[in-house]
């Protein structure tokens, strides 16, 4: 099998590129623009070189091969050019002036010639060594060749050399079908075709212009690519076709099939390693990051195809995650479509472990598994594949398994690489995704680590949400529904485009306004059941409206003990009898907290306190004084005290949310829950913060946690309210100055409204 190898690709030198040279063996280099930087004192083997034309990027280190391993060489060093090349190497490089002329040089160990020149003609075939050699006449400068080379299986290469429009080119490329493979000199984007034209050098639409003549398939290469222009270059001949690759230096062809091996030099592949370690570290989204690796390393060790697993929880089964296949073009999992195919089991059925898979063998044995092809392999059973192989027409051949190992040494994956472009898997590759592997299951272990972090937090948000709404039957799922009502309005103006067009939410900023949520009342903890689970004036650990009630009951019989003394006429016993009835109603209904309280109401209370009956030869009230005081509360079930206990909640909401360290993207989280009963005109509390101290998000929360209290139909201590009363409560707000009035008019027609009004509300309150 015969290569190829770039050892410079560029039209100018660089830090990271060498100019033009093409290596097939030590005994054919075709220019000598980047030898000594690619092999070194291997260098010293060099024997031929085949020039395209005189330019000093074609033949700068001819020179400084006879001078660095002149003391080294045994056999002459041949230079292969057209006589107009030829006469300006010996009269304007080595000459005396510019550089020693070598020709005239003994070598110390042979006593031959240093340097021989030979001449060659355009059209006239030669041999070196086992490859055939015709000379072809570019566009260029005088003198300037092509070189069609052939191995020793016909297997041939065309090489452009620098050139302009050639029809030759093209002709030559349809009647020869032994030649697999064409590189093409493209120095200069499109805008400088005048330039090109001038220099008589090719861009991209004139190479195209040139491949629109093939009349067949070939593989196609790009060199010579000018550095400054290279990134453009680039672009401007994707656009015209993906099917012109780029080289690059030390990539290696193989003359029989034209396939292309990409070998990463070190400084580009620490780059590159830099390069992978940062977007591994910052991607946080786990399919997503599934999806990378096995991209990332596919492109690194240039493979056609490829598999990640990762460990399932019990440990028993490698789970497919990402597939990938160019030929097939097939991507499955990560993001894309889901794997239909059942996990990998590591132990058979009896327990023993299920040594016929490699991948699980490289899971089990934690080790890399290197098969130069799977169907000459008899250690492992490769049905599977074959099975794949032929339902797709694909052929598996070269894999390269490894194991993904985190830092306590545990397997937590293994990613299986399939067909090696250009041959097999070699010890380089397996270094490459030893490395590479050590830094995906970094990766993944940290990402791993991080959500599990953020499901502790999350989990934790939720039991104390969950205690916090059990601490009161009558509020059971306020914060339930709180929890799904801000960031239904959120998301509802994510997708706004009239007035709130601007405001754009991120899926983190979502779950904040959600966890806020979750957490605004979390103060309430602190605060005694008997104030939180107050559902009527009068309860405590029982509603005190019973005693009330027993009291009432003592008086009736009382009054019917005095009937039938005949202490009171039948009239006398009935009216007063029906009169205690009816004083107890207006108190349990006074008790109930539901309606407002007038002041006839208050004094009728009061009138009722002096009420007194005799128990145990006792005097005794209907009403004690505190049951008085709570009774005569005008709205709710709160007094004053009770009230500010209450509302101190947010006190310490704030005390709590702000000695916790939330990650830095739910940053706002104890400002959004601490501000739910702020308002816009500074009356609310705790901190009396006014509307340009309250966000959007604040706002609401603050929305949210109006509407689901009058929203909710399961609190006894407040009637079912309809939309249109809730609507006008928060309209009176709104001019108040107390809530956003722009984003209430938002929500009144919003889809947050809407999901919440299907889920939670009942059918006699949607009168709106």
């Amino acid at each position: 099998m015969s290569y190829v190898k770039v050892l410079g690709s560029s039209g100018s030198k660089s830090k990271n590129g060498g100019t033009t040279s093409f290596f097939f063996s030590n005994s054919l280099i075709i220019d000598a623009g980047n030898i000594i930087n690619i092999l070194g004192d291997e260098a010293c083997k060099v024997e031929n070189i085949l020039l395209t034309h005189s330019h000093l990027d074609h033949i700068s280190d001819i020179p400084f091969l006879l001078d660095r391993f002149f003391e080294t060489r045994v056999k002459p060093l041949t230079i292969f050019a057209s006589d107009k090349t030829i006469s300006n190497l010996k009269n304007s490089i080595f000459n005396g002036s510019i550089w020693p002329d070598f020709s005239k040089i003994k070598l110390p160990k042979s006593g031959e010639n240093s340097l021989i020149f030979k001449s060659i003609e355009a059209g006239k075939e030669f041999k070196i060594d086992d490859f055939k050699i015709l000379p072809i006449l570019a566009n260029h400068s005088l003198g300037s060749f092509g070189f069609v080379v052939k191995d020793s299986e016909n297997s041939g290469i065309l090489i452009s050399g620098d050139t302009y429009l050639n029809d030759d080119l093209t002709n030559l490329l349809n009647e020869d079908h032994s030649i697999k493979t064409a590189f093409f000199e493209c120095s200069f984007p499109n805008r400088y075709e005048a330039l090109a034209k001038t220099s008589k050098h090719l861009t991209p639409k004139l190479l195209f212009q040139i491949l629109g003549g093939l009349k067949r398939e070939l593989n196609l290469f790009a060199y010579h690519l000018k550095d400054p222009y290279k990134k453009e270059l680039e672009n401007e001949l994707k656009e015209l076709s993906k099917k012109v690759v780029v080289l690059k230096d030390e990539d290696k062809i193989d003359l029989s099939s034209g396939k292309l091996v990409r070998t990463t030099k070190n400084e580009d592949l620490f780059e590159k390693f830099m390069d992978i370690n940062l977007q591994l570290s910052s991607e946080l989204n786990k399919d997503k990051l599934y999806e990378m690796i096995l991209t990332l390393t596919r492109e690194l060790t240039d493979c056609d195809a490829g598999t990640l697993y990762i460990l399932k929880d019990d440990k028993r089964f490698l789970e497919f995650k990402v597939v990938q296949n160019d030929t097939l073009n097939t991507f499955l999992g990560g993001k894309g479509e889901k794997i239909p195919w059942n996990p990998l089991p590591l132990y058979l059925e009896n327990g023993e472990k299920n040594r016929s898979m490699v991948a699980v063998m490289a899971a089990l044995e934690n080790k890399i598994i290197n098969i130069k092809n799977a169907y000459d392999s008899k250690d492992f059973n490769f049905e599977g594949t074959k099975n794949f192989d032929k339902q797709t027409g694909y052929r598996s051949s070269s894999m390269l398994v490894a194991p993904l190992v985190n830092h306590e040494d545990d397997v937590i994956g293994v990613i299986q690489l399939i067909n090696k472009k250009g041959g097999t898997f070699t010890n380089y590759d397996e270094r490459v995704l030893k490395a590479l592997s050590s830094q995906a299951a970094m990766a993944l272990t940290n990402t791993q680590l991080i959500l599990s972090l953020e499901q502790f937090l999350e989990g934790f948000v939720t039991s104390i949400a969950n205690a916090i709404d059990a601490k009161s039957a009558h509020t059971s799922t306020h914060i339930t529904k709180m929890s799904i009502l801000a960031p239904l309005i959120a998301k509802s103006l994510n997708e706004d485009d009239g007035f709130y067009k601007d405001v754009r939410y991120s899926q983190n900023d979502i779950k904040e306004i959600e966890l806020a949520a979750k957490l605004h009342d979390i103060g309430k903890i602190s605060i005694p059941e008997h104030i939180v689970d107050k559902a009527t004036k009068l309860h405590r650990l029982i509603d005190a409206v019973e005693l009330v009630g027993l009291r009432k009951e003592v008086i009736k019989r009382d009054l019917e003990i005095a009937f039938l003394k005949n202490e009171l006429s039948k009239e006398e016993f009935e009216a007063r009898s029906k009169e205690i009835d009816e004083d107890f109603d207006f108190i349990a209904r006074s008790n109930m907290g539901s309606e407002f309280m007038k002041d006839e109401d208050i004094k009728r209370l009061k009138d009722l306190s002096s009420y007194t009956f005799m128990l145990n030869g006792k005097k005794e009230f209907l009403l004690k004084a505190d049951e008085v005081e709570h009774l005569c509360i005008r709205r709710g079930t709160l007094t004053d005290e009770e009230k500010g206990i209450m509302n101190s909640h947010a006190n310490l909401s704030y005390e709590m949310l702000s000695s916790l360290d939330f990650p830095k993207k739910y940053s706002n989280v104890m400002h959004i829950a601490v501000n739910h009963h702020e308002k816009l005109n500074g009356t609310g509390y705790p901190r009396g913060l006014r509307e340009k101290d309250l966000k959007l998000e604040d706002r609401i929360l603050i929305l949210a946690d109006i509407f689901e209290a009058l929203a909710s139909n399961d609190r006894p201590y407040k009637g079912t309210k309809k939309l249109s009363e809730i609507f006008r409560i928060l309209d009176f707000m709104a001019k108040d100055g107390e809530i956003d009035k722009d984003l209430l008019e938002f929500f009144k027609k919003s889809q947050a409204l809407e999901e919440f009004k299907s889920r939670f509300l009942l059918k006699e309150q949607l009168d709106v």
